[in-house]
């Protein structure tokens, strides 16, 4: 049976602690290409509670991703990390039972009420949707015991490290995708705007809409732009300084990412984890990749740090949430339909391009190449001196769909003959170690090339997940028919897998801490709407426990949102550097949507209010 632990060990122990690049699964197939690509650990969503909607699996697809995973000792954790309502608690816990059976490795929640349930001992990770920013908030989780807690976006690499410094769980920050600009779980606009809650994995995604910012009187102070649309996040050249923090997982977001941008992006981040030194990984095996990664090149609003290494400017395109890939060039010529580009890579037929003319982002479709032009499909208006991006690569997609990846386990195989009979070992890089030794005496044989061919045979590892480093033949040679090694190979196969499962690692949930003091007054951002959730808060000492955001009966002046980022900084009208800056107070309109905006400079973060 698998080798089993209930202990928590402390991760501030480097040598007890493995990375782990954690990458997203939309669903079984691209599930099953991120593991191939390199990933040690997937999530995916199940049938129901999970922060995505469109992105929920069936307990049996999650079954099939789990058994593929965990031939490479890699990892499956499970989102049901939406608020849940009390007439969904049941459901839940039921749910929860059934990934355990089926093997997944841990549970990513949201809603406290899970630690009500009746679980099995099935790890249980502090999704960031449980507002991982305050340092009490996560000292209070990792002292309740959870195994791992996923951090804020908006923490800088100081704060992570001296978070590492005082808790012992695992630690998970997310280091590329989409950014979400208000503090997670502490996010209403979109349930104000539309009744979707994005605490309940409905985000209508109101910050990647068109606002103008105006004042008291309705005069505009801003020009009407994306002001709340961040770039995406790619932390590539940060990894080894949080690693060096203590960062035990890094994450990339996007389970509503197609296989091709999963493939490349959790390709690229695994290649630079392998150029690491003094790390281990999480899962087996070596991926063998037919394409050259590259990030730009999949969907991307542009790249920042977010706050990693501290405030910084430009951390929106106000002119357009959409994908701009990667920059191409400038123009040099336009002649109708025709483009004459100045391009630092091949343009090919088929590829997506696109540019920004008066603010906009517009896109293009290249139709054919004639001697050096670019014939597109529609008229063109681009000026000399204008900059495109090719936001579709279309050979590169074909490249990564049809070459793709794949990951196998690195063996050695050692043959001992003696006495006409044979003893085969097969080890694996884990240091599993399958042995076949059959009771059947063979001739030896009239020539030294046998041994060779011998070898040669019991080198064929493809298709079964495996490849061979070497085989050590050792002793007599003898005169094996091509056919009964064939057969040896099959059983030693089939005794390292189940050697591999036998060995591997399952780390249980110990139970959780229900003695711990936390708060005597919850307040609505704790985001309780379910009788368990209210009674968790008042086991570790709430005396009053008010209900969440999706069950008040109003939210008239509630704060919707409450950001790191800051529009008055991002427009250059600091009010800390310049002493002065816009009037106040401002307010943010979209159509009949109109919200007022505070600044609060102390904290240096921006909130906007019903």
């Amino acid at each position: 049976m698998n080798t089993q632990t209930y202990i928590r060990k402390s991760c501030t122990e480097n040598n007890m602690r493995k990375v782990e690049l954690l990458a997203p699964a939309k669903d079984f197939r691209t599930g099953i290409v991120a593991i191939n690509n390199g990933a040690d650990a997937v999530y995916i969503g199940a049938p129901a509670f999970g922060a995505r909607q469109a992105a929920a699996n069936s307990v049996e697809d999650i079954e099939r991703l789990v058994r593929y995973a965990h031939r490479f000792y890699c990892r499956v954790y499970v989102t049901l990390n939406t608020l849940l309502y009390d007439r969904e608690l049941q459901e839940a816990e039921q749910l929860a039972h059934q990934l355990y059976r089926i093997g997944a490795d841990a549970l990513i929640i949201q809603d406290p009420a899970f630690l009500q349930m009746d679980l099995p001992p099935i790890p249980l990770h502090a999704s960031t949707q449980m507002h991982n920013y305050e340092p009490e908030r996560i000292r209070f989780l990792d002292r309740l015991g959870f195994q791992r807690i996923v951090l804020a976006r908006e923490l800088s690499l100081e704060q992570i490290r001296k978070i590492r410094q005082e808790v012992k769980a695992e630690l998970e920050v997310f280091v590329h995708g989409a950014l979400c600009v208000g503090l997670s779980g502490q996010c209403y606009l979109s349930c104000c705007m539309s009744g979707r809650s994005a605490n309940r994995g409905e985000c209508m995604q109101a910050c990647r809409l068109k606002w103008r910012v105006e004042d008291g009187e309705g005069k505009p102070v801003l020009p009407e732009g994306y002001h709340l649309s961040l770039k995406d996040l790619n932390n590539t050249a940060s990894l080894s300084g949080l690693l060096e923090a203590g960062v035990s997982s890094l994450k990339i977001e996007g389970r509503l990412k197609d296989v091709n941008y999963v493939a490349n992006v959790a390709n690229h981040y695994h290649s630079r984890l392998s150029g690491i030194k003094n790390i281990e990984r999480v899962g087996s095996g070596e991926v063998f990749s037919g394409f050259q990664a590259d990030p730009e090149k999949s969907f991307n609003r542009g790249f920042i740090t977010y706050f990693l290494h501290g405030r910084e400017p430009g951390l929106v395109n106000c002119h357009t949430p959409k994908s701009m890939g990667k920059k191409l060039g400038t123009v040099l010529r336009v002649q109708e339909e025709r483009l004459l580009l100045q391009a630092t890579e091949e343009v090919h037929n088929g590829d997506g391009l696109c540019y920004f003319e008066q603010g906009e982002l517009k896109g293009i479709r290249v139709n054919q190449m004639e001697g050096g032009w670019l014939v597109c499909n529609e008229r063109l208006s681009l000026k000399p001196g204008s900059v495109v991006y090719r936001n579709y690569d279309r050979l590169f997609a074909a490249e990564v769909e049809k070459n793709g990846s794949e990951r196998r386990i690195g063996i050695h195989v050692q043959v001992l003959a003696s006495g006409g009979k044979l003893r085969l070992s097969a080890t694996d890089e884990d240091g599993n170690e399958a042995v076949v030794a059959p009771e059947e005496c063979f001739p030896a044989a009239l020539k030294e090339e046998q041994r060779e061919r011998a070898r040669e045979q019991l080198s064929k590892w493809g298709g079964s997940g495996f490849y061979c480093r070497e085989v050590a033949y050792e002793g007599e040679v003898l005169f094996v028919p091509s056919a009964r090694l064939n057969v040896f190979r099959r059983e030693l196969q089939e005794r390292l897998e189940q050697l591999r499962e036998e060995n591997r690692k399952v780390v249980l949930q110990p139970p959780f801490d229900r003695t711990l003091f936390y708060r005597k007054q919850i307040d609505w951002k704790h985001n309780v709407v379910n009788k368990w959730a209210a009674g968790f808060y008042r086991e570790h000492g709430a005396e009053e426990v008010e209900a969440g955001y999706e069950v008040i009966a109003s939210d008239a002046g509630r704060e919707l949102m409450q950001c790191r980022y800051c529009l008055l900084f991002e427009a250059g009208m600091c009010r800390k550097k310049q002493g002065k800056g816009a009037p106040s107070p401002l307010w943010l309109r979209h159509g009949q949507h109109r919200f007022r905006l505070e600044f609060d400079c102390v904290a240096c973060c921006m909130k906007i209010y019903s």
